[in-house]
């Protein structure tokens, strides 16, 4: 469980490298969002897309602004 939080602390690891390796780095622009795929919960071509998402993956793009908020509360700069 909390898939969501995984998938902010993966994504604000990815933004503080991005940050270091990027010339020109810009988190609106080149952090994208994350999948979880849940294996157990797919079949092939024939998984069910009841919403248009199959099941058994997990899409999420949060804004940058809370990857980047995130990342500042893990170094301390705000409390």
């Amino acid at each position: 469980a909390h898939y969501p939080l995984q998938l902010l602390l993966y994504l604000a690891a990815l933004h503080r490298y991005l940050r270091w390796r990027q010339p020109g780095y810009d988190p609106e622009q080149h952090l994208g969002g994350g999948l979880y795929l849940f294996v157990r919960g797919m079949c092939g071509p024939d998984t069910p897309a009841p919403d248009g998402t199959p099941t058994g993956v997990m899409a999420w793009r949060p804004p940058a602004a809370l990857v980047v908020e995130l990342s500042a509360v893990l170094d301390g700069r705000v409390r």
